[in-house]
């Protein structure tokens, strides 16, 4: 009866680590996928100007408070937004979800890329962000991440040439000669 027990024990144990490594995978997987499609915004709105000198020139206590403040208070917003989902709010949930990660990843990413010197030089961040790097880097290299940046990119120059192309002006037609004028 014991051994029984203990078997349960671990089975559970062993269903529920897997259960959390699945929610914790799509958390990662939704972060990198708008990390990847916002990158471009990001840059334009931090890229800079007086608000990137004022950001480079803070100390790094200052700076982590930076990355961390907002982080901490946008972070909760995909299991709200999980949770709207599941009580069938389906568009409120998906507004909440894009939403937040937009400004999270805009706001916070760039930041953090902004203060990376000051924020390397505490040790735990350093390792923490050369290990982020490391996993990026080994994503990057997975030949399905390859065909869907690809596929990505392929799709953004389709959007931009029929942007340009609606902004073409076309020629105005001639006006038509009018009744009793002479031409």
């Amino acid at each position: 009866m014991c051994h029984l027990r203990a078997t349960v024990r671990r089975t559970l144990r062993r269903i529920g680590r897997a259960v959390l490594y699945g929610f914790a995978a799509v958390y990662f997987i939704i972060d990198l996928a708008f990390l990847s499609f916002i990158r471009p915004l990001r840059r334009r709105l931090l890229g800079s100007g007086r608000l990137h000198a004022w950001i480079e020139g803070l100390n790094r206590y200052v700076a982590l408070a930076l990355v961390l403040v907002p982080l901490a208070i946008l972070e909760p917003v995909k299991p709200v937004a999980f949770y709207l989902t599941a009580k069938g709010h389906l568009l409120s949930g998906g507004a909440v979800l894009v939403l937040g990660e937009i400004i999270k990843v805009t706001l916070v990413g760039q930041v953090i890329e902004i203060a990376k010197p000051k924020l390397m030089s505490f040790r735990w961040f350093a390792w923490a962000y050369g290990h982020w790097e490391a996993v990026m880097d080994r994503l990057r290299s997975i030949e399905a991440w390859q065909a869907v940046r690809r596929q990505f990119h392929s799709i953004v120059a389709r959007v931009r040439r029929i942007k340009a192309q609606m902004e073409t002006p076309e020629p105005a037609p001639p006006d038509p000669p009018r009744p009793g004028s002479s031409r």
